[in-house]
């Protein structure tokens, strides 16, 4: 049985910023990380089948590398508010990843975690 769309923020906002869902989206990028190495593209394929169970459309990938890109540029710029988003949440972020790499494929992992794709069943 599929879930009902919704149109309430309240489902986003919680997606978005409950501590559980940045977590569970930072254990995401680690993996993401671990899994494709450098390749932003693999690790972009790999966060999006994992949540969807497809691979990306060109759109999609596209929409998604250049998300990465300025959020990369952020955190290497504000290395605080990467530390402040890998700070949420009980776990604490793997060892060897850099810290701006890994905050923004967390924003990468959550972002593809609020598609209709991830959150609802078809």
């Amino acid at each position: 049985m599929s879930r009902q769309r919704t149109s309430t923020p309240l489902q986003a906002l919680v997606l978005l910023n409950d501590p559980q869902f940045v977590e569970a989206s930072r254990a995401l990028a680690a993996r993401m990380i671990r899994e494709a190495g450098g390749d932003v593209d693999g690790r972009i394929a790999v966060g999006f089948r994992a949540l969807t169970g497809r691979v990306p459309t060109s759109e999609e990938r596209a929409a998604l590398e250049s998300l990465y890109g300025d959020e990369l540029a952020r955190f290497r710029k504000e290395r605080a508010a990467a530390a402040t988003l890998l700070a949420v949440g009980a776990s604490k972020p793997p060892p060897g990843i850099d810290s701006a790499e890994l905050a923004a494929a967390t924003v990468v992992a959550s972002t593809v975690m609020n598609l209709d794709d991830a959150v609802m069943k078809r």
